[in-house]
Formats: C-alpha cells, sequence, structure tokens
C-alpha cells in the first residue's frame, strides 16, 4: 500500500475510481446527491487555487467554522495543497469562543457554514485586529449591511481560474512533505482554555498504515456514516481514513437528522462516542 501526502489523496483516487461515488450529500430539498471522485477531485482543485490567489501561504492557517459539509472537505484538502493548515471549528462555537481560536490560531480567513455561523463570525471580525476575511458556503446566508469584504464560497472558486494560481499550486504541492503541519485541533475546553493540537501529515499517514493492518476486511464497497463534528479528531481521521480506503462517506450535516440518514443509506461503517451508541442500546431496549 503506497501512503501519500494528504494534498496528493483525492487526486490519486480520482485517477482510480473517476465516476465512482465519494460523497453523498443532501441538497436543500432533502435529497441525497452523489460526488464522485472525479468532481471531488475537481472542486479540491479548484479551491486550492482560490485558496493561492487569495493570498494564503504556505504554513498559514484558515479557520473552517461549520457544519459537516462537502465544502469542509474541498476546503481541508485544497489547504493541504497549498502546504497551508486548516483549523477547525466546532459549528456551536460562541463569538467569544470563536474570537479565542482566532487569535490564538492566527486565523485571517475563516470559511463560514450557515447563517448561525456567519452572526457570529462577522461579530468577531468587527472586533478582531487578526481575522480579515469570511468565505460563505451557505449560499442562502444573508450578508450583514455593512459587510464590505465577505464571499460567497461559489464566487471564490472563481478566483482561482488562472494560469498563476495553477502554478502556485503545482509547485506548493511538489514542496510537500509529510513533516508539514496539517492541521490544528482544538480541545473541548472542559478543563480550562481550548489548546490548539498541531498534527503532521505524518501523523495521518500512521494511522492509514496501522489501521491498514488492523482493519483488513474495509474495502471501498464500504459505506461511512460521516455523524461527528469534523471538527472532532475522531470523525476527521475516520474520514480521512475512508478517503484512503475510497469508501463512500455519506455527510449528516444536521445531528438532528442522523436517525433519518441511517435509515436512508444502506451504510456499513461509522464512527461515534460511547454516548451515542448508549442511546442506540437504550432505544432498541425500549422497543
Amino acid at each position: 500500500m503506497n501512503y501519500y501526502q494528504l494534498g496528493e489523496l483525492v487526486h490519486r483516487q480520482a485517477d482510480k475510481y473517476e465516476k465512482k461515488t465519494a460523497l453523498l450529500e443532501r441538497n436543500e430539498k432533502g435529497k441525497w446527491i452523489a460526488i464522485s471522485w472525479r468532481n471531488l477531485s475537481d472542486k479540491v482543485i479548484q479551491t486550492a487555487r482560490a485558496i493561492a490567489e487569495f493570498g494564503i501561504r504556505e504554513q498559514d492557517t484558515i479557520g473552517i467554522y461549520s457544519q459537516n459539509m462537502a465544502c469542509c472537505f474541498y476546503t481541508d484538502f485544497g489547504a493541504y495543497a497549498n502546504r497551508a493548515v486548516p483549523v477547525p471549528l466546532y459549528a456551536t462555537s460562541s463569538p467569544a469562543q470563536v474570537a479565542y481560536i482566532v487569535n490564538d490560531a492566527e486565523i485571517s480567513t475563516l470559511f463560514i457554514g450557515e447563517q448561525l455561523q456567519y452572526n457570529n463570525a462577522f461579530k468577531v471580525q468587527q472586533e478582531s485586529e487578526v481575522l480579515q476575511r469570511l468565505i460563505i458556503f451557505d449560499r442562502t446566508v444573508t450578508f450583514n449591511p455593512e459587510d464590505k469584504t465577505s464571499i460567497y464560497f461559489e464566487d471564490f472558486l472563481r478566483l482561482g481560474e488562472n494560469g498563476h494560481a495553477e502554478s502556485t499550486v503545482k509547485v506548493r504541492m511538489n514542496e510537500a512533505a509529510p513533516e508539514d503541519i496539517a492541521t490544528i485541533i482544538y480541545t473541548s475546553g472542559t478543563t480550562g482554555e481550548s489548546k490548539g493540537v498541531v498534527l503532521h501529515h505524518s501523523n495521518f499517514l500512521e494511522v492509514f498504515r496501522i489501521h491498514d493492518i488492523r482493519l483488513p476486511r474495509l474495502n471501498d464497497k464500504d459505506i461511512s456514516v460521516c455523524f461527528l463534528p469534523l471538527t472532532h479528531i475522531f470523525e476527521k481521521a475516520w474520514s480521512s481514513y475512508c478517503l484512503h480506503k475510497g469508501i463512500t462517506i455519506a455527510i449528516n450535516r444536521d445531528p438532528k437528522h442522523i436517525q433519518e440518514t441511517l435509515k436512508e443509506i444502506r451504510y456499513t461503517l461509522m464512527c461515534n462516542v460511547p454516548r451515542f451508541w448508549k442511546k442506540v442500546y437504550i432505544g432498541v431496549q425500549e422497543k
């Protein structure tokens, strides 16, 4: 088994799987939409070029403050291609929590999920000397009338449609190394202020290696449900491993919809915390 720096992973798999489904995501009408490996690769390339054109440099931090969405994967892997460092924030974080991580990680560009996150982030931006720009995934988000700098993700992608951005990403990809910082995961803060845990690409590659040994029955016919927040290292590492194995990932955007998701998706895998399984067990016992 070959192990590639995360910036290469999606594109290698796209060459292998092409039209096979990589991600499943509900659209605004609640219908499941399939995103092929080739489409995923193309979106990541678009995102990577836009990130480069936006002036984000190698090892710069970018924040992702969102529910689980396909755009989170595009942004993560687009950042990896630029040797930039994505920092996820819980979608339920308060303005104070967002401000703390923004300042601690020196995040000048923050990718946003929905209206609640936008409202909180814009408030932080108005008071922050660090946070400069917001990029919004959900096109239905309404901007504050005083907001002159935010941009929708769809419009952001168009920024990279030039040769300069393409060549910049190629150079950065060629210089990428396992020792590069891949992400910074902040602790929940239950024992005090959140602390940023630095993870390198080599940490993920070791997860891939050891899980290939320990979980030999997993294969590209499996389907995994992405339920825990991608801010949680368990889900982030697990979803990354699923992509490494060619496993289809069904993205559960709203935790309240998990029961519907589990009925609709013929899933074979998911990772979760003990509290969730206890609730499932109690539900089964009650019936």
